[in-house]
């Protein structure tokens, strides 16, 4: 009998303990402090996709801050939860730049084509008039988006052109020097995540990256190629190491030897047996 109502209790404690982290969170996201808000949009992501807390993640769309809205969508992205898919596409016409990126790589990472398409409007430059998620007078402002900060973390995530190599470092802390750089824009981690798995479209946006204006492009097409090896284009990152950009021409030196020193050995040529 005592065994039961040990049992009992320790339910009951259980449940309230339950409880009282559900009233943590909603708390903090009503918060009237952005960073609270936050916050709590991030610690979100902790929790399971069908947990009652994680609807607090639909009113944060909303929230007037837009680096909650930003966190909001990336923790979104992160649960794969395709019945709210629909709030994922509605954001993708956020008047916030940041925020329409940042609900494209959510629903690129769920493998939503509308994800894709909108990672390569944003390398284009130019808002697709085929697309019915997007805003004709937003281009001006999406030529102008900057990387959000959880850029690294994200492509980091998605394993965006890791190849391992015997005797050969990842590349990760090149990848994080370049995410961590003010300039780094937001066309050059739409052509890194494109190009985390291989696809037409990947081929068509690499194909002209190595003579982008953005130097920031060309470093990442050198990223991709050398983790990716792809010695298909190994005379393109011959060609910037002479780039005008020094970012870009120290990158395409280290990527090129790189790429020679995972080249297989040729075996020495056999001399010709001679005649006795």
């Amino acid at each position: 009998m005592r065994t039961y109502w040990l049992i009992l209790l320790s339910s009951c404690v259980w449940a309230a303990t339950i409880e009282d982290a559900r009233k943590a969170l909603t708390d903090a996201a009503h918060s009237k402090e952005g960073d609270e808000r936050r916050e709590t949009a991030l610690a979100l992501s902790l929790v399971p996709a069908k947990d009652p807390a994680a609807a607090l993640l639909e009113d944060m769309l909303k929230d007037k801050d837009y680096l909650v809205r930003v966190a909001a969508l990336d923790t979104l992205g992160e649960l794969n939860d395709k019945n709210r898919v629909g709030l994922l596409k509605s954001a993708l016409s956020d008047d916030v730049p940041e925020v329409a990126f940042a609900a494209a790589k959510a629903l690129y990472t769920m493998k939503d084509p509308a994800g894709l398409e909108a990672l390569e409007s944003v390398y284009e430059g130019e808002i697709k008039a085929k697309s019915g998620f997007f805003k004709k007078e937003m281009m001006n402002s999406w030529r102008r988006l900057k990387t959000p900060r959880s850029a690294f973390l994200f492509a980091v995530q998605r394993g965006v052109g890791f190849v391992p190599v015997p005797g050969i470092g990842a590349g990760y802390n090149a990848l994080l020097g370049m995410l961590s750089d003010a300039e780094f824009s937001a066309r050059a981690v739409s052509l890194l995540m494109v190009c985390g798995e291989k696809g037409k479209v990947c081929d068509k946006l690499l194909a002209s990256s190595f003579a982008d204006e953005d130097w920031t492009v060309r470093a990442a097409a050198v990223h991709i190629v050398a983790t990716k090896q792809l010695v298909a284009m190994k005379p393109k990152l011959a060609e910037l190491i002479s780039d005008k950009k020094q970012k870009v021409r120290l990158r395409a030196a280290a990527a090129y030897l790189r790429m020679e020193s995972s080249r297989p050995m040729r075996p020495p040529a056999r001399r010709p047996a001679l005649k006795g």
